[in-house]
């Protein structure tokens, strides 16, 4: 009898390390990798189907003086929705080495520009000299009194609607950007997993990868003649990204940390133009698009498995940071900034005074949309399901906020100081930016985003061969 107990306890201890072994060697979703040339599966295929939604809020303000004192001006609410549809497929061609495909399809973005009358019922516009305003229709609005809109105090057309070519009537949008779609890029990727828990549950997993998101399809651009000729979603520049992710599962309880950075690098004939001509510097204080560079941390905590079947569900938590740094990016007011290919000259109706040319200058030109950009930070956070149904497919649902800092969107600088007199003289054109505008890039007439939130919501499915 003592002898059967034995092999009993023998075989349930056995049974237990080789569960407890399998459970283990399952990595966190963020270092799931793909093989290749394994015993007992020689290729790894997955096809990866994510449904992306995105609702982003924030506030515009400017610099200004009022009743004598700096201040920064209400002005407007900024409001963006965004469906993206990215297709991937993931390729194993080596032991824990992979490689990927994919290409992010935007179903729909819609932006626009209300005059920020946030305080409801209690909006006061300051049409009486002895009101302070604490809304802001086309009367006080600092967008339309910079002249980057037209209708500034004119009650009956102000801004510009870009699905009808016609300004505004009534209301409180001053803006409304054409709906746009399409492929935003195609992503090329590997990824290596240095050490792989599934294969020694002493180490980690950990995941090293590359992408190359390539910006091969039709650019975004506007047009204030034509508003609603583009409607591409192509950024105008490619992002090369570096990355870097760890997890390791502890029973039920799987950690996982990452860091990337995104270099951009910009294609030939964006909106991010470098405006040296004929040798000549335009002495511009950045061209290139905002560098990235970002982590990760969190954790998986299993709350049900039967290794067996492969099958499991866990919630997920995340938190995650984002640094911008200095460059131009497409702001939250690059359409509206966007001048009219019909101005060719100072003189021609088209072209904006203070925008698209300063009070001065002999040349005008329209103004690409696209501003040099103070550097912040995004700080956010997700929460979500992951269920591996079966051996060959696996759902993921996230739900997430992010969260930017306040900076000035309208930044550049006077130019570059070539006679080292310590200073920067506007009116040398050797010296000048060719983009500076005293209107939106002076201090004291900058504009600056505060109160963005970025709401998300990630459903995914994979089938697995």
């Amino acid at each position: 009898m003592s002898v059967a107990v034995h092999r009993l306890t023998a075989r349930v201890v056995v049974v237990l390390a080789v569960l407890s072994c399998a459970a283990s060697a399952r990595a966190a979703e963020v270092t799931r990798v793909v093989s290749a040339l394994d015993d007992d599966d020689a290729f790894d295929f997955n096809l990866t189907a994510a449904w992306l939604h995105e609702s982003k809020s924030a506030f515009i303000k400017r610099e200004g003086i009022f009743q004598g004192n700096p201040t920064l001006l209400k002005d407007l609410q900024y409001a963006q929705t965004r469906d993206v549809l990215n297709l991937r497929m993931d390729f194993g061609i080596l032991w824990d080495v992979g490689i990927h495909v994919e290409a992010p399809l935007v179903l729909a973005d819609n932006r626009s520009l209300n005059f920020d009358q946030s305080a409801g019922s209690g909006c006061v516009f300051g049409n009486l000299p002895d009101q302070t305003p604490t809304c802001v229709d086309q009367h006080n609005s600092q967008l339309l009194k910079a002249g980057i809109l037209p209708g500034y105090q004119n009650q009956n057309a102000y801004g510009l609607n870009s699905r009808t070519g016609q300004p505004f009537n009534q209301g409180a949008t001053v803006f409304q950007g054409p709906t746009r779609s399409g492929f935003e890029n195609l992503g090329l990727g590997i990824q290596w997993a240095v050490f792989n828990q599934r294969r020694d549950d002493t180490r980690p997993t950990w995941l090293l990868g590359f992408d190359a998101k390539l910006d091969v399809f039709k650019d975004m651009r506007f047009d204030s003649s034509n508003p609603g000729a583009n409607t591409a979603v192509g950024l105008g520049y490619h992002q090369f990204i570096w990355s870097t992710t760890v997890s390791k599962r502890f029973r039920y309880f799987d950690p996982y940390f990452g860091a990337w950075y995104m270099l951009p690098v910009r294609t030939n004939g964006s909106i991010y133009q470098d405006y040296s001509t004929n040798g000549v510097s335009g002495n511009q204080t950045a061209i290139n698009p905002q560098q990235q560079a970002g982590v990760q941390m969190g954790f998986e905590q299993i709350a049900w498995e039967n290794p067996r079947a492969n099958q499991r569900v866990t919630v997920e938590f995340r938190a995650r940071a984002t640094e911008h740094f200095y460059g131009r990016s497409a702001s939250e007011l690059w359409e509206a900034l966007a001048g009219s290919s019909q101005c060719t000259s100072p003189a021609s109706a088209a072209c904006r005074p203070g925008i698209d040319y300063n009070p001065g200058d002999t040349s005008a030109f329209p103004y690409p949309g696209v501003t040099e950009t103070e550097e912040y930070a995004s700080f956010g956070g997700d929460a979500g399901l992951n269920v591996q149904v079966g051996k060959y497919a696996r759902f993921r649902g996230l739900f997430g906020l992010l969260i930017d800092e306040p900076h000035f969107i309208t930044y550049s600088g006077a130019g570059v100081d070539r006679t080292g007199d310590g200073r920067v003289d506007s009116s040398n054109p050797t010296e000048r930016n060719i983009l500076y505008r005293d209107a939106i890039d002076a201090p004291g007439q900058r504009f600056r985003v505060e109160g963005t939130q970025i709401w998300s919501l990630l459903l995914e499915g994979s089938i697995m061969f």
